[in-house]
């Protein structure tokens, strides 16, 4: 599951495609122009992360994490709600004894899955860039 620099570089665009659309669908209360302008940035830091992926000739959904950071979970449309992200969660959580992470408080799914992944909040507070809530969490083995 953990993927390697050239597979990165050999699916770039279907992994942003993945990243942009689950950004919108999941953040309805930032404009889709944030995470346009962000395009560059994420391109970049893909290639920054330790990469898990689900799916074989299909990417189902990546993960991102550095230094026990979870970055991003990223689920294609077609594949949210089976298990994928819980798939990357367990993957991921035998490589680290603690993992921690940021979520917006208005996406609830999101939050509600990471409680339910052992994830705890440690604090609220409000991001510079969008103005909204989010939770840093964490989880320890």
């Amino acid at each position: 599951m953990h993927i390697e620099k050239e597979y990165i570089d050999n699916h770039i665009e279907e992994l942003i495609q993945i990243w942009l659309q689950s950004n919108i669908d999941a953040h309805y209360f930032i404009p889709e122009e944030y995470w346009n302008r962000n395009v560059p940035f994420v391109k970049q830091a893909l290639s920054n992360v330790m990469l898990f992926c689900e799916g074989n000739e299909t990417i189902k959904g990546f993960l991102g994490v550095s230094d026990g950071f979870i970055e991003g979970l990223f689920v294609a449309k077609k594949f949210r709600r089976k298990g994928v992200g819980k798939k990357l969660i367990q993957e991921v959580k035998k490589q680290f004894d603690t993992l921690s992470l940021y979520v917006y408080a208005k996406n609830e799914n999101a939050f509600a899955f990471y409680k339910n992944m052992g994830f705890v909040v440690e604090k609220k507070e409000i991001q510079q860039e969008t103005g909204e809530i989010e939770y840093f969490m964490t989880w320890k083995k």
